[in-house]
């Protein structure tokens, strides 16, 4: 006795055995011969130029808390969900804002809520940032090519 295995069922077998395809094309003849040509999907891995590739983390600077500085006044949810306050430290290259400076210490304060010191750094659009290890006014510090930011409490 000779079972007939249905076309469409050897069709999606095929597909699974030979990875990602993404043309199936056939024709059946009425015959039980069914033709298939079938592309395998390439792999894309992203490729790692000196252009496109995430910084290596750096050392961060210790902060003077007497150096110029912009201290902003809008506060944004930081350590432990509280409130705290973005400074950017005035560098001869410097171009952020209040609200950039405060964007990367937000995304910070998502991946690590708890002030922790003794952690890996954290690369945040394209700034090294990390809790400082024995915090006065700063608590974490971000710094890049060009700028420097940190976050502290707010003064009262």
């Amino acid at each position: 006795m000779h079972t007939s295995v249905p076309r469409f069922a050897l069709v999606a077998l095929l597909a699974l055995t030979t990875g990602c395809s993404t043309t199936v094309s056939g024709s059946g003849s009425g015959t039980g011969t069914v033709t298939t040509t079938t592309t395998k999907a390439q792999k894309t891995t992203p490729v790692t130029t000196p252009e496109s590739s995430e910084p290596t983390p750096r050392p961060l600077p210790t902060i003077d808390e007497g150096a110029p500085a912009r201290y902003c006044d809008d506060p944004f949810p930081g350590a432990l969900g509280k409130p705290m306050l973005a400074v950017v430290v005035e560098t001869p290259s410097g171009r952020l804002t209040c609200d950039q400076a405060a964007a990367i210490l937000v995304d910070y304060y998502a991946e690590r809520r708890d002030p922790t010191p003794g952690r890996p750094p954290l690369v945040i659009g394209g700034m090294t940032c990390n809790q400082v290890p024995e915090p006065a006014l700063p608590q974490v510090v971000c710094a890049g090519e060009d700028d420097l930011v940190y976050s502290m409490w707010p003064q009262t």
